[in-house]
This record gives C-alpha cells, sequence and structure tokens, in this order.
C-alpha cells in the first residue's frame, strides 16, 4: 500500500503523519488481479487465519496441532518448514509496527513486535523458545529494555499478542495492537453465506441511533445504483432472528428460524403508469446482488468514516461491472484519511482509468508451483496512461489463464 512517487492520479494516495515526525504516502485502493489458483485468495486467507489465530485464543486446544500451521506441500525441502507471517502497519494512532509470528505444527518458534517511536524501529519483545524450567509448555517472553524486561509467561501455542486483548493486561503500547487486527474488515463476498452474515452485521449495526447519518449516505449510494430503491428503512425496534416452534403433526414439532427484517426497500406502486403508493419490501426479498451492493457499500461507508481496513476477495463477483466501479470510485473520491480498501479481482473494466500502477497487482505461480506477488510498477517502460486493461488482457504482465485451443 506504500505509493510510489508517481504523480499521475495523485487524488488516488494519500499522507499520513507518524507520530515520530515522519510522513508516509499510501494508496488508498488496491486491486489484486490473476488467474483462478494463481493464489490471490491465499494472500486474503493469511492475513484472515492470522488475525484469527490472534484473537482466537478460545480455540486453540493444549492437545492438537496449531491449526494455521500450513506449509507449502508441492516442495519437499518446504512441506516440514514453519509457517511464517510478516505484516508492517499503521494504527489509527498513527503508530507505526512490524509483527511477525513463525510457527511450527506443535509451538510458536518465533515472534516479535518493532514499533518506531523514532524513524529506527525499536523491540518491544523478541520471543524465542525459552521455556519455563518446570514445564515446556510454557514460553518465557521478555519485553524490551524500553519496557523495564517485564517477564510473561503463555502457552506455548498461543500468541503472545494475545494476551493483551483483555482488559486485566491492558498494556499501553502492545494493547492497540490487538485492537487493530481486531478491527480489520476480511470478508470472502464470493461466499453467499458471508454476504449474508456481513449484510445482518451492517443492518444491526444501523438499528443503533448513533448511526443514523450513515444510513443517509447508504441510501444515497444505493439510489445512485439504479435499484429502484426509493430510499432505506430500519425498523429499530425487530432482532434480526426470532425462533418459532411449527406443529408438523401428532405429538412432533419442529424449531425454525424467522426472519424478522430490520431492512426494507421502499419501491414505488403503479397504477398502469401512474404512481399511486409506495411498498416497503423486505430486503431479504431483495435480489442477492442488490444485497451484497448494501453489504458492501455499508461496510465501506462505516470504515470511510470510522477509519480502518477492509480486504474483500472477488469484490466483482455478482455485481456489474459498472457497480463494481461505483463502489471504488465512491471509496476513493469519498476517502477521509485512515482507510484502505484492498482486494481481488478479475473485473478489468476498472484498468482504465480509475488506477495507478501503484494500485495494481497480479498473482501468477512460477514453474513450482509458488504464487508471487507484483505489481505494474515493477514493469519497466510502464507510464501513467498506458492502456492497463489492454495490456493485462493481451498478457503484457502475465498473470492470465494460458489455455489452449481457445480462439
Amino acid at each position: 500500500m506504500i505509493a510510489s512517487g508517481a504523480r499521475s492520479k495523485s487524488e488516488n494516495t494519500f499522507k499520513v503523519d507518524l507520530t515520530n515526525g515522519s510522513e508516509i504516502k499510501l494508496t488508498k485502493a488496491v486491486g489484486i488481479y490473476g488467474a483462478n489458483a494463481s493464489g490471490k485468495s491465499n494472500i486474503i486467507r493469511a492475513l484472515f487465519e492470522l488475525r484469527r489465530f490472534i484473537l482466537g485464543s478460545n480455540e486453540v486446544d493444549i492437545d492438537k496441532p496449531i491449526s494455521v500451521y500450513e506449509p507449502f506441500l508441492f516442495n519437499t525441502k518446504t512441506v516440514n518448514q514453519p509457517t511464517e507471517f510478516e505484516i508492517i502497519f499503521l494504527t489509527k494512532a498513527r503508530n507505526k509496527f512490524h509483527y511477525k509470528l513463525v510457527l511450527g505444527q506443535d509451538e510458536i518458534i518465533e515472534e516479535s513486535l518493532y514499533h518506531f517511536p523514532k524513524k529506527k524501529a525499536q523491540a518491544i519483545f523478541k520471543r524465542g523458545v525459552e521455556k519455563k524450567e518446570d514445564d515446556e509448555n510454557i514460553h518465557i517472553v521478555k519485553l524490551g529494555k524500553n519496557f523495564n524486561y517485564k517477564k510473561y509467561e503463555i502457552f506455548k501455542k498461543l500468541p503472545l499478542i494475545t494476551l493483551f486483548g483483555k482488559a486485566e493486561n491492558y498494556h499501553t503500547t502492545i494493547s492497540p495492537v490487538y485492537t487493530y487486527f481486531n478491527e480489520l474488515e476480511i470478508w470472502n463476498v464470493t461466499d453467499s453465506s458471508w454476504v449474508r452474515r456481513l449484510a445482518d452485521y451492517m443492518k444491526t449495526d444501523l438499528q443503533k441511533t448513533k448511526n443514523k447519518s450513515l444510513v443517509e449516505q447508504i441510501e444515497k449510494l444505493i439510489l445512485e445504483a439504479d435499484t429502484q430503491i426509493q430510499s432505506l428503512i430500519i425498523d429499530s425496534d425487530k432482532p434480526i432472528e426470532e425462533k418459532e416452534t411449527i406443529e408438523i403433526g401428532e405429538n412432533r414439532s419442529i424449531n425454525r428460524v424467522k426472519k424478522n427484517e430490520i431492512l426494507y426497500g421502499e419501491h414505488n406502486v403503479y397504477d398502469l403508469n401512474k404512481k399511486v403508493t409506495t411498498y416497503a419490501l423486505p430486503f431479504s426479498d431483495e435480489s442477492f446482488g442488490t444485497n451484497k451492493l448494501f453489504a458492501l457499500a455499508s461496510l465501506i461507508i462505516k470504515t470511510m468514516n470510522q477509519g480502518g481496513v477492509i480486504f474483500f476477495d472477488e469484490l466483482d463477483s455478482s455485481l456489474h461491472p459498472i457497480l463494481t466501479k461505483l463502489l471504488i470510485n465512491f471509496f476513493q473520491s469519498n476517502h477521509k484519511g485512515d482507510s484502505q480498501l484492498i482486494f481481488t479481482t478479475h473485473e478489468t473494466f476498472i484498468l482504465n482509468k480509475e488506477f495507478r500502477s501503484d494500485q495494481i497487482w497480479f498473482t501468477q505461480k512460477n514453474e513450482f508451483g509458488e504464487t508471487e506477488l507484483f505489481s505494474a510498477q515493477d514493469f519497466e517502460g510502464v507510464r501513467e496512461d498506458v492502456p492497463f486493461e489492454k495490456w493485462y488482457l493481451g498478457g503484457k504482465f502475465g498473470a492470465i489463464p494460458y489455455v489452449k485451443n481457445v480462439r
């Protein structure tokens, strides 16, 4: 997400003044392209799994392998090697951190966290495999010099970051790192169940009085999308789910979940060609595409207002190319300086005029089956005015399927 020095489409970038006095220029949005099975989704999934591991201490079983351990199986040298995660990020307080996690099947091998109170990195902690004398399942981790070398004991399969997500262990410097991961929005929007979950999540959020202005912004975007919806109606009283018992025979009954819809779309009702009234249609009766548009638009607008980072896998799935473009344009043009949008896509339509070269990324598998990630700006001779869509589909950037016998 670090922007290049290109001057083209400077409105697609923003500067962040860090608390240590330095500044950094970032891109607002990035699209990741590539053939099917090229590894696009794995980039999103890697961050999803890291987030889940940090937040999901209740899911770690002392007697089972670490769930996020997943070595590369297509090489005999890597099949038993550790899994590594590494991420450099900024918190909402504009502090920079560098986090690394290395784990095997049965324990964490390395974990480190650095921050940048000045321009040079300083270690908050560096974890190895130092163990408690009377219990090898407990790791001993010491904080750095500036934190008085304070010691912590933690189970060998748990990240130390997890510890600082609990109120009793609140730490001024480390707890915001836990919060950063907790607030990441990572969604696989190819899956209809995930889209419904996101829509329900946003509906309940919009019931809150404080989010009234969000409803108005979402409504405006929905109207721009030509869905024939005239307005959005939020029922602030109804819960999203309510169980009811259905009698199906003598002494037999079943429980089912009855949807008491929160959100309604107001539609015009006509007598021949004359509008006579309106009808509030439950949003669950709207098309899947309209529900997906609502879900994505709601999360984008909420994040734009509150700050944060969104990851969407297959943003364009079940959306018309013009609506995909609408969402991206809306995000970039209404950006407030503390949010970013990262997505995978096959939609090349948006490559025409919307993105800089540093916003266009590709995944491609090499001859050994390993995913390589690279940017359009990595190619020599790529100017900001080149026809990116034509070049990409023509194979100049790679990252497309090479199919035999297709004309």
